[in-house]
């Protein structure tokens, strides 16, 4: 299946919970009021704007959660075109992530064409406008809110975490000041899965642009034993191109800054195939960190072998072919 349609089917269903959520408010809210024909209107007002209160932070945690997503694909893409290459480190990383998903550029104070993060209104405050406008439109409630802070960390393999601080104010729309206010700081905590986005280590590496592999999940046997791996288990996992959990390797965020510290809690790694390395280099271990970072290459004390695994010669330095249960031949040096 084409990238594309399966970036734009995760984020269909993302935008169809967010909705969802917000028009069953909007729906169950008109329901209730048929029954609440003998409470004052000022009750039943409060009630409505209560409801929404209740459901604001879910609101939020489903645009933030789009937007991440769309925002992380994007700082990939845009390193690549704007020939940047890897970020300096997290906080070089961090002040582009939070300008992009703040306003859809990688600079809020200088909005240029070379500066978009092309994000089509998926930024946090386009989101939220869009709640905002909805919201007052089809429950005559008016919502002003600021952001006053957003972190991203990684406490997971396959997911990572954005923390938003926003102050929000909801009155009544219909001029009656009496009926009642809201004013809130919440802490929005919200898991965003990373499943489908572009490997940015090697995809920010490649300038070829042949490798594109996405975020896919191992789940075979060996997912949780490090013990059971052997040649079978080894090339099903090869042919898969799919991501494994490994303490040893580095994380997600990592790799938008070429890291090379394990990570314990978030450490991927993959087996490269050669067709993506265009062309790779064969004295060199094809385990996704240590390719791109040149970290076994071979010489007289790093030792590089050679393993069949389905119709590609793929190679390995020797500790890692020893982890993965596999015996072979020295291929350099000879």
């Amino acid at each position: 299946m084409d990238l594309r349609i399966r970036k734009k089917a995760v984020l269909f269903s993302l935008m169809s919970v967010l909705f969802s959520i917000l028009f069953v408010t909007i729906f169950s809210t008109n329901f209730t009021s048929t029954y609440t024909d003998r409470l004052p209107g000022s009750n039943i007002r409060i009630k409505v704007l209560d409801d929404y209160t209740k459901n604001f932070e879910t609101y939020v945690g489903e645009s933030i959660k789009i937007s991440t997503y769309r925002t992380l694909d994007a700082i990939t893409k845009y390193r690549v075109t704007s020939s940047l290459g890897f970020f300096n480190n997290f906080s070089d990383f961090n002040r582009t992530f939070n300008n992009c998903i703040m306003c859809g550029f990688v600079n809020c104070s200088n909005k240029t064409a070379a500066n978009n993060c092309s994000l089509d209104q998926y930024d946090i405050i386009s989101r939220m406008e869009n709640i905002k406008a909805l919201t007052l439109q089809e429950l005559n409630i008016n919502m002003t809110y600021q952001i006053q802070d957003i972190e991203i960390r990684q406490n997971y393999p396959f997911e990572v975490q954005l923390i938003v601080n926003i102050t929000y104010n909801v009155t009544d729309n219909s001029g009656k000041t009496n009926y009642a206010q809201w004013n809130k700081n919440e802490i929005v905590s919200q898991p965003v899965s990373i499943i489908g986005l572009l490997d940015p280590a090697g995809y920010i590496n490649d300038s070829t642009n042949k490798y594109n592999r996405t975020i896919k999940r191992y789940s075979g046997i060996c997912e949780f034993n490090e013990q059971c791996w052997n040649f079978t288990n080894t090339e099903q996992f090869y042919e898969e191109e799919s991501f494994r959990q490994y303490k040893g390797g580095i994380s997600f965020l990592q790799r938008y800054w070429n890291d090379n510290n394990a990570s314990d809690c978030c450490g991927i790694e993959t087996i490269l195939h050669p067709q993506e390395l265009n062309p790779p280099n064969l004295n060199e271990s094809y385990i996704d960190n240590y390719y791109w970072k040149n970290i076994y290459v071979c010489n007289d004390s790093v030792h590089i072998v050679n393993i069949s695994l389905g119709s590609d010669d793929v190679h390995f330095d020797e500790s890692t072919a020893a982890r993965y249960g596999l015996n072979a031949q020295n291929y350099c040096p000879q």
